[in-house]
């Protein structure tokens, strides 16, 4: 049984405040032609193949990096708007996790004043790598998001 210092080093949160209403940022997550304006670390870009923004829909993000072009995709758990997301996140090649290690990504937003504070849970990696290597990209993309959400 793992103990509570594996369980933290299989766990990332994050929290931003977004100068945009909850629905304009959670909305952002499940709309196909915001996806390339703002997913993925700096320098790299990505498209949303596929995105069946319903429970039990699938999506698939290919993400261009100057190391080639990593997909991604998972599973819609649950959707509530404008409160919640939850979806299952897993890299079809090799990623820091191994191929197909499904990990768990749950948003909560909350609002604060007209503006957003959206805390970004992501967990179960396989190893801490994997969760830096992580908190870098998401750390990219919840900038570029904020850039985004404010044009």
């Amino acid at each position: 049984m793992a103990d509570a210092a594996d369980n933290a080093d299989t766990k990332l949160t994050m929290k931003h405040i977004f100068n945009a209403p909850r629905e304009k940022v959670f909305d952002a997550w499940l709309d196909a032609k915001q996806i390339p304006k703002w997913m993925g670390p700096h320098g790299v870009s990505a498209t949303a193949d596929k995105l069946e923004a319903k429970v039990g829909g699938k999506y698939r993000v290919v993400m261009v990096t100057p190391q080639g072009t990593p997909a991604v995709g998972g599973v819609y758990k649950e959707i509530s708007r404008p409160d919640r997301l939850v979806f299952t996140w897993a890299w079809e090649a090799a990623h820091n996790d191994p191929p197909g290690h499904e990990t768990l990504v749950t948003l909560t937003f909350r609002d604060v004043g007209g503006k957003t504070e959206m805390i970004l849970l992501h967990e179960r990696f396989a190893t801490k790598e994997a969760r830096d290597s992580h908190s870098h990209g998401w750390t990219g993309s919840i900038e570029k998001l904020a850039t985004h959400l404010a044009g």
